[in-house]
Parts: structure tokens; sequence; C-alpha cells
């Protein structure tokens, strides 16, 4: 548990942190850099990893995005960030572009236990618990 600030640098100029993603059946984990995402309802992982880690279906639902109505899939993980460990989290499954440097988003079904800062002129997010 965060007991003080934590600070992180930017990655690649962007607010990105590592996120352990890790199947409930098999504890298989991954690390991969997530964007920060305060739009986001839900913590987003793309399908290749889905399919990789063979993760438990938990379901689909329409979401809202900047593109319009999107049925989304969804499946149960915990998740691993800021030192602390997320059990039975349903994330969505959506491809981000190949070119961008994040490879999921982490949503406010996370972010919203904390209070974070991102400060844009010292390149670095500060998380407070």
């Amino acid at each position: 548990m965060i007991s003080e600030a934590l600070t992180i640098q930017y990655k690649n100029n962007l607010p990105l942190v590592s996120m352990g993603i890790i199947d409930a059946g098999s504890n298989k984990k991954i690390v991969v850099d997530a964007h920060l995402d305060f739009a986001s309802s839900k913590t987003i992982i793309p399908t290749y990893i889905a399919n990789d880690m063979n993760l438990s279906f938990a379901g689909s639902d329409e979401t809202v995005t900047g593109a319009g109505i999107i049925h989304i899939p969804y499946y149960e993980v915990s998740i691993e960030v800021f030192g602390e460990l997320y059990e039975s989290v349903h994330v969505g499954c959506l491809d981000l572009p190949e070119r961008t440097p994040a490879k999921a988003l982490l949503g406010r079904d996370i972010l919203d236990n904390y209070r974070i800062c991102l400060d844009g002129k010292r390149k670095e997010i500060k998380v407070l618990r």
C-alpha cells in the first residue's frame, strides 16, 4: 500500500506506468506499459494478450467511445500496479494502434482508488492513496 507519494517518471514523454496482468487461473503474468486513461471507466488490454494468456471470458457489453458505440468483451484478471494487487478485475479487450507506446489503458476502475497528479512540466506522475 502507498503510504506516501509515489513518483513515476513519464515514459516516451507520456504518463505510462508498468502494469502487471495476471491470469487468476494459471497465475501467468505479463507486464506492460499502460497509459493512464481518466476517460475510460474500465482498464483495457489488447486482444492478443487475452488470447496469448488464454484468459477467462467474463461477458461483454456495449460501451461508448470517441468513435461511437462498440461491443467489447471482458476478461477476468488480477491487476498489479503502484505496488498493489487488484483481484477479480474485469478488463475490456480492445486493440490499440500498433505504433502507440502504450500496450494497455489503465482505467478509472483502478485509478479511482488514488489521487493522481500529472506534472507535465517535470514529466512525472505523483500517486497518493
